[in-house]
């Protein structure tokens, strides 16, 4: 019954294993990028029980929070260093 087992064979390389790739690129969130987009959704649920003036500012810096971790979310081209080591 063991004999049925396709194995790869060793002759032929094959490709890398799908998940270590995927293990081996992963790296965890930034901090900045989690407190920014939390703070963000935090606005956005406040603003519903706000007055009109206060729900727009609101929504101004939850826009405002969003961009700011876009910006620290985009990739640096690679000629560039980071401004601080990530950790």
């Amino acid at each position: 019954m063991l004999g049925l087992i396709s194995t790869p064979d060793p002759r032929y390389g094959g490709a890398p294993d799908p998940d270590e790739e995927r293990e081996r690129r992963w790296e965890p969130i930034n901090w900045r990028i989690s407190v920014s987009m939390t703070a963000s959704l935090l606005c956005l649920i406040v603003s519903g029980a706000t007055p009109a003036v206060v729900t727009v500012l609101l929504h101004v810096s939850a826009v405002a929070l969003c961009g700011y971790a876009m910006r620290v979310a985009w990739p640096s081209p690679r000629g560039e260093q980071p401004d601080q080591p990530e950790g």
